[in-house]
């Protein structure tokens, strides 16, 4: 229990919570300017950075933590795009393709966890999560900004792209290692018990 409710894990769930607060308040917005949206997102966004932290400097990395911290990231990211996106202010092309990736790496993240195998953050990983942040904040002020927040957004989906590779390339082998010894000890549960049969 104390792993499940360490602070970080509880700053990542309150991140998760946010998620609908924000949807919510982008698009029931008295105006234009989705202040309140952006401040939930700037909120949220601080817990990430705040539970990052924390879990270094205090030693609380959990392998909840570990699954918990990105898929809180991806939904708040990908709720994000996607109220930009029925809004106009970003191409639909841009947020079925940044959907996409994000499920994709939420999918393989709860397969790879249910299997007992975790995989960490990495420095692109972490950096494609803050460009799409700063581009996400940039588009609040798109009249301004604009084209520069679809820049930094592009810039983001390639190094989000990028830490995809990173990570196939760098885990691809250890998952294997590990899904394999698995499977080896099923196996050979199997064994033992037919054999006292």
């Amino acid at each position: 229990m104390k792993e499940i409710f360490n602070l970080p894990n509880i700053l990542s769930f309150f991140r998760l919570l946010l998620v609908p607060v924000f949807i919510l308040a982008f698009f029931f917005s008295p105006d234009d300017t989705y202040a309140a949206a952006l401040i939930f997102f700037l909120i949220a966004s601080f817990t990430d950075l705040l539970d990052g932290i924390i879990a270094r400097s205090f030693n609380k990395i959990t392998s909840l933590g570990i699954v918990l911290d990105p898929l809180a990231d991806k939904l708040l990211t990908m709720s994000a795009l996607i109220c930009f996106g029925i809004a106009g202010i970003i191409p639909l092309w841009l947020v079925i393709v940044m959907v996409s990736v994000d499920l994709l790496m939420i999918l393989s993240g709860v397969i790879l966890f249910k299997r007992k195998f975790t995989i960490p953050s990495n420095f692109w990983g972490k950096l494609g999560t803050l460009t799409m942040s700063v581009g996400i904040v940039m588009c609040f002020f798109h009249s301004v900004v604009m084209p520069w927040d679809l820049c930094v957004l592009y810039a983001g989906l390639v190094i989000v792209l990028l830490s995809i590779i990173f990570y196939a390339v760098l885990n691809y082998k250890e998952a294997l290692r590990v899904l394999k010894m698995k499977k080896n000890k099923t196996e050979t549960k199997e064994n033992i018990n037919e054999n006292k049969k």
